[in-house]
């Protein structure tokens, strides 16, 4: 998992990688075109030449009419060039780099900023980290079918299972439409199946589109993956980790646990929050006292203190989809 940083920089790297196709492309094709059309450079001398000529009169402060005048010349000419390009079986906008952006003319840059190309391209390439980390691949709010929860009713949330799961599924979908570094940590539980990480995907999905960094893990795969790790001097694991946005941590309670296990999570935990940067945490684990026990009474404590809870309830929605 690459840090936000170094999304950006792939990003602009491929923003200029596509720039240097379209311009070789081009300069190909218009090789392969003088080559074909002798007339052709003459053209385009000429269009230089009235080019030139325009610029001499602006600068001696010709009349309107003048300017005018040769700027029509000049617009005579561009067309005298691509009909002999058409003439000759090339269309003239072959000549000319394809640019995937034309905002930006995949220099990445517009008006001396970052071009909106480089960032959506940022966002791409984390999505598809996390459609690689996650076997359901990002997922939506639209692809989860309430009516698989039970319609029986539920004494501790005074409603039907069905009614509470979808008041909670629309709130998690306005957390993530509404999604800002204001937003509140969220502890998501419930007994497996119930959706819990097909959410967390995704309000991921949401908030990748709103233009913030997210990171998308399983517990099992940080912490075997810092523990693998942990002598090396640097992991962009944990720095992308520490810096994301919004960090969605999946399925506490599968990993490992060891103390640095612990000691990692704890780090993580204390770091965002000091940070001010929201985490979703989700886990099968529905009893607090077994929470606490395996993740200690401080990272419990800090956890409990600082996430809104979100219970899912129901059967498990994936064996009632498979059948």
């Amino acid at each position: 998992m690459r840090s936000r940083e170094e999304l950006f920089r792939e990003a602009q790297r491929r923003v200029a990688a596509r720039r240097q196709r379209a311009v070789t492309q081009a300069q190909a094709m218009s090789l392969q075109a003088h080559a074909a059309i002798p007339a052709l450079q003459r053209a385009e001398d000429e269009i230089t030449r009235l080019g030139f000529e325009r610029a001499q009169l602006a600068a001696k402060g010709a009349s309107r009419e003048t300017q005018q005048a040769a700027r029509e010349q000049q617009q005579v000419a561009r067309e005298q060039r691509s009909a002999l390009l058409r003439a000759n079986g090339y269309a003239p906008e072959m000549l000319d780099p394809a640019y995937i952006c034309p905002e930006c003319r995949d220099t990445g840059v517009k008006e001396g900023r970052v071009c909106g190309c480089v960032l959506q391209l940022s966002r791409q390439l984390r999505r598809d980290e996390i459609n690689a980390a996650s076997a359901l691949s990002i997922s939506s709010f639209d692809t989860m079918d309430t009516a698989l929860y039970p319609d029986h009713f539920d004494p501790d949330y005074g409603m039907t299972v069905r009614a509470y799961m979808t008041e909670t599924l629309e709130a998690l979908r306005e957390y993530a439409e509404h999604f800002d570094m204001r937003s509140s940590n969220l502890l998501i539980t419930g007994n497996a199946g119930l959706g819990k990480t097909h959410a967390a995907l995704a309000i991921a999905g949401v908030v990748l589109e709103r233009g913030y960094d997210v990171i998308y893990v399983s517990a099992q795969e940080l912490f075997a993956h810092l523990e693998k790790n942990r002598f090396e001097d640097e992991d962009t694991m944990m720095e992308a980790v520490l810096g994301a946005d919004l960090l969605i941590l999946d399925d506490l309670g599968t990993e490992y646990a060891t103390s640095y296990m612990l000691s990692c999570f704890y780090t993580i935990v204390n770091t965002r929050l000091s940070a001010k940067r929201p985490t979703i945490y989700t886990s099968n684990i529905v009893d607090g006292t077994m929470f606490e026990k395996r993740y200690t009474e401080k990272i419990a404590s800090r956890l409990g203190g600082s996430c809104e809870p979100i219970a899912f309830l129901g059967e498990d929605i994936r064996h009632l989809k498979n059948e």
